[in-house]
């Protein structure tokens, strides 16, 4: 006599204090099974003691039984008959439970009961969550109704079936007076009003103004007795839903490509149902969605769009102001400002500022190379640490000048347009190691920029004797006050080194030219760097006649910056 595998864990049972084991033959606080019929199972203790418990698998995280009293040894189809209908039902649950989604999807607003007198107004609301699991319930107080409170309960969904004509849920409430199980798990009869609405009750989405109708009952404690119908219990809500409606799409040169990365792929942007909702997916677990709610602005070329969103991480919603920038076919950008509770307050100066809101880079999936800027061959001498003190000031001038340059910016985005040549890439297998050489990094010779490849630019160092090469192919990029940003893919890197980076180009005083390098993001103004002394060496051998290079005064000295930016933008 075993218990069935799937029931073997640990179970929390009201009134008693430690958990419940069952495991193989055994019922830790029972006994051991001596043998069993169907859902009957004859257990006997360490005193002798034989008992007949029956028991019901509601779901795989519930367990209900009813058992005899304790009697000398008996055959276990008489022993099970002294159960009487009315004996006590028990009720387990197993501990660390995997949630299941929840029958019910908000919003919903709703009245209350806890016997005296329904709470009506302020009307109480019920919120989804990122997660379909867990539902935010918002009660509000009622000055006319003793009991009721303004309190926030997060209820986590962990069971339900339906028995009978009624249908059960159980799950946790998380708030800040339960402070142990006892007070957590609670059981709730749920039913929808007849006559209100037709369809799956448990799974339809919004539907027309008036919605549909829930009643809804709640244990006083963590057992599900006493749960007869949906109008009897501890306390009885009543749900109406709250139609939502989202008029807005998010731009289809985002949509075209289902999912975008952020540039060190830590985060993934999805876009979903009919390219209104995007869900952000990190490496936590912790999602985000973003509901399209209205365009508050577009510039004319349809290349920077900002629009309010609906907000959503766990169970907190807000709204927040969103601007995307189509950067190239394959590069995008995102801004967002402070969460408000009035979307029309998203897009106010208060909660975003288009100079301090910090930028995220996204690059579509499976994004095509295009032509590396800045084609030529360089040499690079004389490596030195320094502070460019000019390079400061001029950052500091540039992001007071970005703030007209902005208003113009929304008018209509300013593309980097490279130029691409229906031409096969040039093969890159070399007998030299291209890789990513940390201990070399910082002792390049030499750049060649769309040389062996167009759409490559290849920096090369020695070290031990040896040549290598760190390769990156360009995908795109764009221009913008002065400044020009190209995102890259290593061609082939250390299992450590970055997946893509952003190097950012800026023409300095003397002509010089700075670039920087990070793999977070296209970043704007760093003040630490690295510098090198680079003078233009002439053209690349093999460019096309009919697409001429980029022309490079000869000799031109090139400040190539390299910057180690280690900050990440927040999500």
């Amino acid at each position: 006599c075993t218990f069935p595998p799937r029931w073997h864990g640990r179970w929390f049972q009201s009134g008693v204090i430690q958990p419940i084991v069952i495991e193989g033959d055994r019922l830790s606080n029972k006994g051991k099974c001596v043998s069993s019929e169907g859902d009957k199972f004859l257990i006997v203790d360490e005193k002798g003691c034989y008992r007949c418990v029956v028991m019901h698998e509601k779901h795989q995280n519930v367990l209900q039984y009813k058992e005899t009293f304790c009697y000398r040894r008996d055959a276990l189809p008489h022993l099970c008959t002294l159960i009487t209908g009315d004996a006590l039902l028990y009720s387990m649950f197993r501990e660390s439970a995997d949630p299941v989604d929840c029958p019910l999807k908000g919003p919903f607003s709703f009245t209350y009961n806890r016997g005296h007198g329904d709470c009506k107004s302020p009307v109480s609301s019920i919120e989804s969550c990122t997660e379909d699991s867990r539902l935010l319930l918002n009660y509000q107080a009622c000055p006319d109704v003793h009991g009721s409170e303004s309190t926030v309960e997060e209820l986590e969904c962990l069971a339900t079936w339906k028995e009978g004509s009624l249908r059960f849920l159980v799950g946790k409430l998380h708030h800040n007076h339960a402070t142990s199980n006892e007070d957590r798990y609670r059981c709730f009869v749920y039913e929808k009003t007849n006559g209100i609405a037709s369809g799956n009750a448990a799974k339809e989405g919004p539907t027309a103004p008036g919605g549909v109708e829930y009643r809804v009952a709640q244990s006083g404690d963590a057992t599900c007795n006493g749960l007869f119908s949906a109008t009897e219990g501890s306390r009885t809500m009543a749900l109406k839903r709250v139609s939502v409606r989202f008029n807005c799409q998010f731009p289809s040169w985002m949509t075209f490509s289902h999912t975008w990365h952020t540039l060190d792929f830590s985060s993934n942007y999805t876009f979903y149902q009919r390219n209104a909702t995007l869900r952000i997916s990190n490496q936590t677990g912790a999602d985000i969605k973003v509901y399209c709610v209205n365009v508050k602005a577009s510039s004319p070329s349809g290349n920077s769009v900002a629009l309010v969103a609906h907000w959503q991480h766990h169970c907190v919603s807000r709204y927040v102001c969103v601007v995307l920038y189509r950067r190239d076919t394959y590069i995008a950008e995102l801004q967002r400002g402070s969460p408000t509770t009035r979307p029309d307050d998203a897009c106010s100066p208060h909660h975003f500022n288009a100079v301090t809101a910090p930028y995220v880079t996204l690059v579509a999936s499976n994004p095509e190379s295009k032509e590396c800027p800045y084609p030529g061959k360089y040499s690079i001498q004389n490596s030195r640490q320094q502070r460019d003190v000019t390079l400061d000031d001029r950052i500091r001038r540039r992001k007071r000048e970005f703030v007209l340059e902005h208003n113009r910016r929304v008018n209509g985005t300013r593309l980097f347009n490279f130029s691409v040549r229906n031409m096969s890439d040039a093969a890159i297998l070399r007998s030299r190691r291209q890789t990513e050489d940390y201990g070399c990094s910082s002792t390049y010779s030499r750049l060649e920029v769309g040389c062996n490849s167009a759409k490559n630019m290849e920096f090369y160092s020695t070290c031990e004797n040896k040549e290598l090469v760190t390769a990156y192919t360009c995908h795109g990029g764009w221009y913008e006050n002065g400044v020009s940003f190209v995102v890259t893919t290593p061609v082939t890197r250390d299992s450590t080194a970055a997946r893509r980076y952003c190097f950012v180009s800026k023409d300095t005083r003397g002509g010089a030219l700075g670039v920087a390098r990070s793999p977070n993001n296209c970043e704007r103004g760093a003040h630490h760097a690295m510098v090198f002394d680079a003078t233009a060496t002439g053209e690349c051998h093999d460019q096309s006649s009919s697409q001429p290079p980029m022309s490079i005064p000869s000799p031109l000295v090139v400040i190539i910056t390299m910057f180690a930016l280690h900050h990440i933008i927040p999500r």
